[in-house]
């Protein structure tokens, strides 16, 4: 099973889209875990409360809504996601994106080859092509490569992969110390980096990512940026 973490702020529209997605295009056996970081949006706790009723449960399988009060950042999120999850794979994701079909699984064969601790797919952003279900057709009967590093809005290891790396201070599995948003994922790829674990991409499994969907929301966005930038330097004691 595949453990699928999403943390969301507002934007019922884009949650209720990579849901629905979710369950059209995926056949692997998985739970939807959303973390609701104190959204204010008109209509998103009925939402929430509708998806997780029967017999909604019955449509679309194992859906657990974790709410928070505030908005408590990224880190957090997938902390409380992660602690939750069932599944011997965990992917987490943006809310803000669109997927191909049979796009978790073919990306956890990568795993299960050996070819990568984690594995993120390729990807279009901001616009999205008029043609992007044509591109991603072809993308999938493409010859298959991968690219070395790792996406934070979309990626998935397996559970074990958080055993292999160095635990951080702040937070049981992601770095809390990185209010917000921006550099929690950085400091995951060093930590993973750092135990010779291979991050990787596949260029054969396309999704779009609308990008800042969540970050335009914000106050301060560009405040936690730099930041985060400078707390990211001081851990790792490198320059950016």
């Amino acid at each position: 099973m595949i453990s699928i973490i999403i943390p969301v702020y507002n934007n019922l529209f884009f949650t209720q889209q990579i849901i629905g997605l979710i369950q059209q295009t995926t056949k692997i056996d998985h739970e939807i875990i959303i973390i609701d970081n104190g959204s204010t949006e008109a209509g998103m706790q009925k939402y929430f409360d509708w998806l997780t009723k029967p017999p909604i449960l019955n449509l679309f399988g194992y859906i657990k809504v974790i709410k928070n009060t505030e908005n408590v950042g990224v880190a957090k999120a997938w902390n409380q996601g992660i602690a939750a999850a069932h599944g011997e794979y965990i992917a987490i994701i943006n809310n803000d994106i669109l997927i191909d079909n049979d796009c978790f699984e073919r990306l956890i064969k990568y795993l299960d080859n050996g070819e990568a601790d984690v594995i993120s797919p390729a990807f279009t952003h901001l616009a999205m092509p008029e043609n992007w279900h044509e591109l991603a057709l072809k993308q999938r009967f493409a010859p298959a490569t991968l690219a070395p590093g790792a996406k934070g809005f979309f990626y998935i290891f397996k559970y074990e992969f958080l055993e292999k790396i160095k635990k951080p201070t702040h937070g049981r599995f992601i770095d809390e110390q990185f209010d917000m948003l921006w550099y929690e994922d950085t400091d995951l790829w060093a930590r993973a980096w750092a135990a010779g674990l291979m991050l990787r991409s596949a260029n054969n499994v396309l999704i779009h990512h609308f990008e800042s969907k969540t970050i335009a929301l914000i106050p301060d966005a560009n405040k936690y940026k730099a930041e985060n930038k400078q707390k990211f330097i001081k851990k790792h004691n490198i320059t950016l």
